[in-house]
């Protein structure tokens, strides 16, 4: 038989990231699920529960409407509190992969492997964009595919229960496929195959990942996004659509939130600019970011 997971990727994403968390000293990762509570001139979704705290203009439900605070004053508050948490090292862009099981010899590539196999596909286009953006943060960022070495539900959640998750994950280095369309492997760990011409792939654990990351200077976190951004813009110069289309993307979540912000230079400055950069981009590429120390 051959088909795809059981599972969504969303609920291998949940049970990955709970795990990923707890291999570094912090981790932070937006969530776009989080309560819109901060009141702007338009809502808008803000995922750190820290700064409910310190911000002074707080939406308590959904329907609830506050005045809000200008950018500048957000910027602030963000500084402040950026000042109370431990530095931040590197970002781990991941790309989450249901794959699909295959166990037949009619399968397009058993003839690389002769044994049951998982495989995924993969953009071209858009894994040199990932791969690009990888290069322009010399050390700080990583990309990485992340796809389960199981298929039915119910090793999803023997693995949850014994945080097995990620030792059960196939981890591939994006830069690595660049120029392969699919990518297929037959167990967990760093180890594939990347198609149409068969290529054997080593890819880098999440463990040796974490390891360099922790090499970096550490940054304090507004200044650690900030860093992220500049990196993405980098990466996009040469790509105006995708670089348009994080525009739109930051439209479409802020609204005229950043108008006042007239020139790169100031746009650089802001934080909120910043993280919107990042989250527009992950949300156009699919992929998770992660933000660790």
């Amino acid at each position: 038989m051959s088909g795809p997971a059981e599972f969504k990727e969303k609920t291998f994403e949940k049970y990955f990231g709970f795990e990923l968390a707890r291999l570094t000293n912090i981790t932070f990762s937006p969530d776009q699920c989080d309560e819109r509570f901060i009141g702007f001139d338009d809502a808008f979704h803000m995922p750190w529960h820290f700064l409910r705290h310190y911000l002074p203009y707080m939406r308590n439900s959904r329907r609830r409407r506050q005045h809000g605070i200008s950018l500048k004053d957000f910027d602030f508050h963000a500084s402040k509190v950026s000042e109370r948490l431990p530095d931040f090292k590197f970002n781990l862009f991941v790309q989450y992969k249901r794959p699909a099981y295959v166990d037949h010899f009619n399968g397009r590539e058993w003839s690389s492997w002769g044994r049951p196999y998982f495989r995924f596909d993969v953009t071209p286009h858009q894994q040199k964009i990932l791969a690009d953006m990888e290069a322009h943060s010399h050390g700080r960022a990583f990309v990485v595919y992340a796809s389960a070495a199981f298929w039915m539900n119910s090793d999803l959640y023997r693995f949850s229960a014994a945080e097995k998750i990620v030792a059960n994950t196939n981890v591939s280095n994006v830069a690595r496929l660049v120029g392969h369309g699919r990518y297929t492997y037959d167990g967990p760990g760093t180890f594939g195959i990347g198609h149409s011409e068969p290529e054997k792939i080593e890819s880098t654990s999440i463990n040796q990942i974490i390891e360099r990351g922790q090499s970096q200077k550490g940054l304090k976190f507004t200044a650690h996004i900030k860093r992220a951004a500049a990196d993405l813009k980098r990466a996009l110069e040469n790509e105006p659509q995708a670089m348009a289309a994080v525009d739109q993307v930051r439209i479409a979540n802020f609204g005229n939130l950043f108008d006042e912000l007239r020139d790169s230079d100031a746009a650089a400055e802001s934080f909120l600019y910043a993280l919107s950069t990042v989250e527009a981009f992950s949300e156009i590429f699919d992929v998770t970011f992660y933000a660790m120390g």
